[in-house]
């Protein structure tokens, strides 16, 4: 695994401005200088569950795609997961490959996730494609206590992007939450996220619902930052996540991130399926749902 430094200079990180919201929603488009590499200077991207699925796909475009300088963090559990990932995609293009790892379900891991993701400098895109869904004998409940599925796909994404946010406002970046069909049939409800859902479908459709919400609020919060929050709807494809008949192509699924995470006329405060945008689910527009969201993940992260 190389070291934590990144291949270009760093500029200092600081703290970002207080966490707030807005009362309006953010449509800005993205500066042209968060356009992953292709406006002539280098950038450093992180994506989340790269060892499988859409994340290894998405994984390789980037590698191909990459301009020399650039820096691509693979998020894996563990050193062991990711480095034949790493391996594979060191020859696709002239950036650097580095793995970053910890594990989503235990919140100290997180932190310690985000660490080794500030030391490589500015941050361009934060790509959050790690989510799980519970079945058999799995643990119903994180390292923390708190429902996994919950834990995994939604609380450590959100104390992720809370931590990195020094770095992403160093970049002008960007962070795409990935939301899921299921969604539209997904319930929020800031007030018992430490509760069970009744079953591993309830629980994935609700996570996700958190996740549209949560793309949306924290577009909001990182506005005064310059920095851009948005969900994809990857579409139903066969990975491990889903079932081998699934429609969709993972390609089709990686080339839409890749695309969040590197065009410059995807807007802030959006939702995207395939190359456009699409309706977000009326429950999940509310404002006010989406800063009570907000304050609770931060009370349960630790913030």
């Amino acid at each position: 695994m190389s070291g934590p430094g990144s291949a270009r200079s760093k500029k200092p990180g600081g703290k970002g401005p207080a966490l707030g919201t807005l009362t309006a929603p953010c449509h800005h488009r993205l500066r042209a200088g968060t356009s992953g590499g292709r406006l002539g200077r280098v950038t450093t991207t992180c994506l989340t569950g790269a060892t499988d699925g859409i994340g290894r796909a998405t994984a390789r475009l980037l590698a191909r795609r990459a301009q020399p300088g650039d820096v691509l963090l693979l998020h894996a559990r563990t050193a062991e997961r990711g480095a034949p990932v790493r391996d594979e995609l060191a020859g696709e293009g002239p950036g650097e490959v580095r793995v970053v790892t910890g594990d989503l379900a235990d919140l100290g891991q997180v932190r310690g996730l985000a660490a080794q993701v500030a030391g490589a400098g500015p941050l361009d895109a934060l790509l959050l494609n790690a989510g799980v869904w519970l079945r058999g004998d799995a643990p119903d409940r994180s390292a923390d206590g708190l429902p996994a599925t919950f834990a995994v796909n939604v609380l450590a994404h959100h104390l992720l992007t809370a931590l990195l946010r020094p770095r992403l406002a160093a970049a002008g970046g960007r962070v795409v939450w990935l939301g899921s069909g299921m969604a539209r049939s997904g319930r929020v409800d800031p007030d018992r996220l430490q509760e069970p859902a009744r079953d591993a479908g309830r629980a994935y459709a609700d996570s996700k619902a958190a996740d549209v919400a949560l793309a949306l609020g924290w577009a909001r919060r990182l506005e005064p930052d310059g920095v851009a929050s948005l969900a994809l709807d990857p579409g139903w494809v066969p990975t491990k996540l889903a079932s081998a008949g699934a429609p969709g192509r993972v390609e089709d699924s990686a080339e839409a991130l890749a695309r969040c995470a590197q065009d410059p006329s995807v807007r802030s405060g959006t939702y995207r399926k395939g190359r456009g945008e699409t309706a977000v689910p009326g429950h999940l527009a509310d404002a006010a749902l989406q800063d009570a969201l907000l304050a609770a993940c931060d009370r349960l992260a630790g913030l």
